[in-house]
C-alpha cells in the first residue's frame, strides 16, 4: 500500500513540474504579449492613481494590467497604446501612451511615454492639459466609440497637429482593437473525427489483448504514417506544445488534436503505455520499418558506459527550447525535431535535414532517433508510470530545469538585455 502511494505522489509531482513549467511559459508570453518591451511600472499609474501598489497582467480581450492597492483591492486598470497601434504615425512614427482607468472603467488619465516625433512637439501635446485630459471621465465604451475626431470634440494641438492626432487616434485604435471577449464556437469536423479515430485506435492497439485485433497493428501503423503523418500533418511536436503552452489549448478550434496530446500525456501518466509513441507517432514507425529491413550485422553496439550520454541529447535540446521559449529567442522550433517534415510542401531544411538524420541513425541503431534525439518524446515519457517507480536521476533534472524555467522568468528582462547587448 506504501508503494502505491508513494507511486501515486510521485506521479502527480512529475505532472505538477510539467504543470507547473507550463504556467511559466504561458505567464512569460502574457507579460510580454501586455508589457512588450518597455513594460509599465507602478510609478507611472501612480500618477493618477496614487493608491497603487502593484500591477498583475491581464490575460483577457482587453490585454492590459490590473491594478491593485497595498491591500490587494483592485482600484483600476492600466493599457499602452501600443504595439496594437504600431501602424498609426505621426510626423516620423508611432506613439506609445498610458491610459489609465479607475475601478469603474473609466479613464483616469492619458500620459506620452515615447515618441519619434520631434521633442519639442510632444512637449506641447503633453503640456495641452485641454487635449491630454479630454479623455478623463469616459467609459472604455464611450471611447472605442470615438470615430471622428471632431465630431466628438477632439482636436489638435496647434503647432502640434499631427504628434496630438496621432496620439488622439492611437488610443482610438487601441480602445476599439477589443472584440470583447466573445469565445470562439466550437466545432468539430471531419479532420476531428479523423484524430479522434487514430486516438482511439492507439489506446485499442495498447490495451486490447485480443490475438485479432493486433494482427491488424501493421495496417494501423501504415495508417498512421500515410494518414495521420504524410496527409493530415497533425503530429506532436515542441513548437506545437510550445504555441498552446503561450496561448492555451484551441480545444474549441480543434478538438480533434486537443484530444490526441491528452491521451498522449494522461494515457502514459495513469497507465504506463505510451500511446502516442509507441503506435501513433509516424516517425517511430518509419523508424521499426527501418530496424526490420537492416540487417543485423549493420547494426552498431553501444559500449555500456557509453549508452547513458547519447541520452542527454533530447534532454539539451529540450532545455534549450525552453529557453528559448522564455527568453523569446529567434529559435525555430520546427527544425529542432523531424516531424514538420511530413508537411512536405512547407517543410523547411532544418526540419527536413532532422528527418533525414534520425531515419539514417535508426538504420544502424535501433530506435536511434527516438532513443538519442527526440525531445518531445523526452517530454512525453517523463511522467510515464514504471513498474517499479522511485525517485531518480530523471526527477532531479527535472527539478532541475524548472529551477532554470523559474529563473528565466523572474529574470527575463535582465538576460534578454545581457544577450542582445552589443
Amino acid at each position: 500500500m506504501c508503494g502505491i502511494i508513494g507511486s501515486a505522489w510521485l506521479q502527480i509531482f512529475r505532472l505538477g513540474i510539467v504543470l507547473a513549467i507550463a504556467w511559466l511559459i504561458r505567464d512569460g508570453h502574457l507579460r510580454h504579449r501586455v508589457q512588450g518591451g518597455a513594460p509599465i511600472t507602478a510609478a507611472e499609474a501612480r500618477v493618477f492613481l496614487p493608491e497603487t501598489h502593484r500591477l498583475a497582467p491581464d490575460p483577457g480581450p482587453r490585454a492590459g494590467l490590473r491594478i491593485f492597492d497595498r491591500s490587494g483591492r483592485e482600484i483600476g486598470y492600466a493599457v499602452r497604446t501600443m504595439p496594437q497601434s504600431r501602424a498609426v504615425t505621426g510626423y516620423s512614427g508611432p506613439l506609445d501612451a498610458l491610459i489609465v482607468l479607475d475601478a469603474e472603467d473609466r479613464v483616469k488619465g492619458v500620459a506620452i511615454r515615447h515618441s519619434y516625433d520631434t521633442p519639442s512637439h510632444v512637449r506641447d501635446v503633453a503640456k495641452d492639459y485641454l487635449f491630454m485630459e479630454i479623455w478623463n471621465g469616459r467609459t472604455w465604451e464611450e471611447v472605442a466609440a470615438i470615430d471622428d475626431l471632431a465630431a466628438a470634440g477632439i482636436y489638435g494641438v496647434s503647432g502640434a497637429t499631427r504628434t496630438s492626432e496621432c496620439l488622439a487616434h492611437s488610443i482610438g485604435v487601441r480602445f476599439r482593437g477589443v472584440s470583447g471577449g466573445v469565445a470562439a464556437p466550437f466545432r468539430w469536423g471531419w479532420r476531428d473525427t479523423v484524430l479522434a479515430f487514430f486516438a482511439l485506435g492507439g489506446c485499442a492497439f495498447a490495451f486490447a489483448k485480443d490475438a485479432r485485433l493486433q494482427r491488424l497493428r501493421p495496417w494501423f501503423s501504415l495508417a498512421c504514417f500515410l494518414g495521420l503523418g504524410l496527409w493530415l500533418g497533425d503530429l506532436l511536436a515542441l513548437s506545437l506544445l510550445a504555441g498552446w503552452a503561450e496561448s492555451g489549448t484551441p480545444w474549441r478550434q480543434t478538438p480533434g488534436l486537443v484530444l490526441m496530446a491528452a491521451a498522449a500525456f494522461l494515457v502514459p501518466w495513469a497507465t504506463r503505455q505510451p500511446v502516442y509513441c509507441q503506435h501513433l507517432c509516424p516517425h517511430g514507425h518509419a523508424q521499426r520499418w527501418l530496424m526490420k529491413l537492416t540487417p543485423a550485422r549493420w547494426m552498431a553496439r553501444f559500449d555500456d558506459r557509453a549508452k547513458p550520454w547519447p541520452r542527454f541529447i533530447p534532454f539539451w535540446l529540450l532545455f534549450l527550447a525552453l529557453a528559448g521559449v522564455l527568453l523569446r529567442l529567434p529559435l525555430d522550433l520546427a527544425g529542432f525535431e523531424p516531424f514538420d517534415a511530413y508537411l512536405i510542401r512547407s517543410a523547411g531544411a532544418a526540419t527536413l535535414a532532422v528527418a533525414a538524420a534520425g531515419l539514417l541513425l535508426s538504420a544502424f541503431v535501433p530506435m536511434g532517433y527516438c532513443k538519442y534525439g527526440c525531445p518531445t518524446g523526452l517530454l512525453l515519457d517523463f511522467a510515464r508510470r514504471r513498474t517499479r517507480d522511485r525517485l531518480g536521476r530523471r526527477d532531479l533534472a527535472a527539478l532541475g530545469m524548472l529551477a532554470a524555467a523559474f529563473c528565466l522568468h523572474r529574470f527575463h528582462d535582465s538576460i534578454h538585455a545581457w544577450m542582445v547587448s552589443p
